[in-house]
């Protein structure tokens, strides 16, 4: 089955990378000698399961890709330029991966394993990596994590889809996106069983699970990995220092 990859660089610039960058949108950022974008670009490119990828941006970004890749104009938020990404392909017979620029370490194996470990799984998948795997691979980062059934976790920054189920959602992402500065009509949307299971520290990947599946209409999963560079992204100026001097660090 065909994989599409949509590539959604239309994230402005944090305010504390600014000095680094005179572009507007963070995908421009340049790390390691190449530019997020340009990252994000060799992952997908050298995956074999990817068949097609798009990038949503502005004409900066048009300008950067140097026809490298299909262009489609951003729109006024994250899920707008989703859609717009969905409607370039406009195919439902194809599964999706929607992918944010902004992770400096990303590799086509990461992206492979992911994909290919959420296909047999479900038809909505997030990646996950747990703390020890994280911090084994970046001691001493600047990365925060969330408990979870016992276990310290942080999300990596894309997500997989069946077409049905990317169609189907993009109106509860919209909502989403909208609450995402409410956080009551976030709690009031994944209910009171959730919300007490957070408060009380009792809350497990299976309740999420399952409360996203309900939400959602399709099966939602999250998929652990064993590889960390999927959940290390460029949020702000801590994430880029770090970043830079892991780089100098490595070796050859």
């Amino acid at each position: 089955m065909a994989l599409k990859a949509i590539i959604t660089a239309g994230g402005l610039v944090p305010r504390d990378l600014q000095p680094l960058t005179t572009a507007s949108r963070k995908a421009l950022i340049e790390l390691g000698g190449r530019t997020l974008l340009e990252t994000a670009l060799t992952a997908t490119d050298g995956c074999a399961l990817v068949d097609d990828v798009v990038v949503v941006g502005n004409a900066e970004v048009e300008a950067a890709l140097a026809g490298r890749a299909a262009f489609i104009a951003e729109g006024e938020s994250l899920i707008d330029n989703i859609q717009r990404g969905f409607s370039h392909f406009d195919d439902l017979r194809a599964d999706y991966l929607v992918l944010s620029p902004d992770l400096p370490f990303l590799t086509s194996a990461e992206l492979s394993s992911f994909i290919s470990t959420a296909r047999r799984h479900c038809e909505l998948g997030v990646p996950t990596v747990g703390r020890d795997t994280f911090l084994a691979a970046y001691p001493g980062s600047p990365n925060r994590f969330e408990h979870i059934g016992g276990r310290a976790l942080t999300m990596g920054s894309c997500f997989y889809f069946t077409g049905p189920a990317l169609k189907t959602n993009i109106p509860l992402a919209r909502d989403c996106y909208r609450y995402r500065k409410y956080p009551h009509r976030l709690a009031l949307m994944l209910g009171p069983r959730i919300v007490c299971a957070f408060i009380f520290r009792r809350l497990t990947l299976e309740m999420l699970e399952q409360r996203a599946s309900q939400l959602t209409g399709v099966t939602t999963r999250t998929i652990e990995l064993a590889e960390a560079a999927i959940a290390y992204d460029i949020d702000n100026r801590a994430n880029y220092d770090y970043a830079v001097e892991w780089l100098r660090r490595r070796p050859a």
